[in-house]
């Protein structure tokens, strides 16, 4: 829920450790606990696999507003645990191979930019940067690391930001949805049916009236809703701006994410394509949708996707490689002239 912990307990060699920051205050700016043969426990946080257990050193560093974790290992191995916890490992080796070299290019990016440097770290283990939960190695997903180690995706030799997604909407986005005056040069809208069906391809959920009209008294711009319509859409489809006009005011909603939080389905039950019914959860499955008001005076909301849509469709990319793409084809689909070179 935080980067900041009030208590860490860490497990290795044998040894169990409470620190608190005043502990580790006495001990200095830091504490270090170096890379263990059989990794290190930190029984303080759970993960996707329970209690994690890190390869490489750990830091735990004393800030104002708590403690802070930070795990230091070599990219290859960070890689080999983040492919399988953002993309099935049952997934055919050549898409398994295409999400390594967009994971790795976006993790180079981000050490690149130094955008947590002020927390003494490059990235995050959340959906914020990629997700870090470590989960065990898998044998397919550590291949697909092996087998393209080293390799990024670069436009004129500067590495690009390789996003990807889950589940396209028919066609791919740029980065025009989150309010770029002009799409990034190796971003690019393409059709793709590749994953036309799969389950989150088409999707649909009711939501609430009252809990839109809840939303907007947070925002303070009234008490009764009485429309809510999308007002612009991106070149692909994808809702940019929305507009509620209640008792009091019309309030303006604009970039993909806000307009999937403003209409977040929580404590709704979504479903999918195939007739799977799914929980909703904090934000809307995509910013590709249509809006309707129910008899019963709810929003029905229809949509295709699943995630913001921009740069490669992980189940697209799982469909080109069965059907024979090998994973420079697919990534030269979904990206605008990159070139797949070598760090270092």
């Amino acid at each position: 829920n935080s980067r900041y912990h009030q208590e860490i307990t860490v497990s290795y060699d044998g040894k169990e450790i409470i620190y608190t920051a005043e502990e580790v205050k006495k001990q200095g700016d830091k504490v270090r606990i170096p890379a263990q043969k059989d990794g290190i426990r930190i029984l303080s946080i759970q993960r996707q696999s329970g209690t994690p257990v890190y390869d490489g050193s750990i830091e735990i560093i004393p800030k104002a507003e708590g403690l802070i974790i930070v795990n230091e290992l070599f990219l290859e191995k960070y890689l080999t645990r983040v492919v399988p916890s953002e993309m099935p490992a049952t997934y055919e080796k050549e898409a398994l191979k295409a999400q390594a070299v967009c994971a790795r290019t976006y993790a180079w990016k981000q050490i690149q930019e130094q955008r947590l440097h002020e927390l003494e770290a490059d990235v995050d283990d959340t959906v914020n940067f990629q997700v870090y939960g470590n989960m065990e190695p898998q044998k397919a997903a550590t291949e697909a690391v092996r087998e393209t180690e080293g390799q990024i995706l670069c436009q004129n030799g500067e590495a690009v930001e390789a996003y990807y997604f889950s589940t396209s909407a028919g066609v791919t986005s740029t980065d025009e949805i989150w309010g770029s005056d002009e799409a990034a040069p190796y971003l690019r809208s393409v059709p793709c049916k590749f994953d036309e069906e799969e389950p989150w391809s088409s999707w649909i959920v009711e939501l609430p009236w009252k809990m839109l009209e809840d939303r907007i008294r947070e925002k303070g711009e009234g008490t009764v809703l009485r429309s809510v319509t999308v007002t612009r859409r991106s070149e692909s489809g994808a809702a940019t701006a929305l507009e509620a006009v209640s008792d009091k005011d019309s309030c303006i909603i604009e970039n993909e994410y806000e307009i999937r939080k403003f209409l977040a389905p929580v404590n709704c039950k979504i479903t999918e394509k195939d007739g799977t019914e799914t929980a909703g959860g904090s934000l809307l499955p995509s910013a590709y949708f249509e809006l309707e008001r129910t008899q019963n005076g709810n929003l029905q909301v229809r949509g295709k996707g699943y995630g913001h849509g921009v740069g490669m469709s992980q189940t697209g990319a799982d469909k080109m490689a069965e059907q024979g793409y090998d994973y420079r084809e697919i990534l030269d689909y979904f990206f605008r002239n990159i070139t797949v070179e070598n760090l270092g």
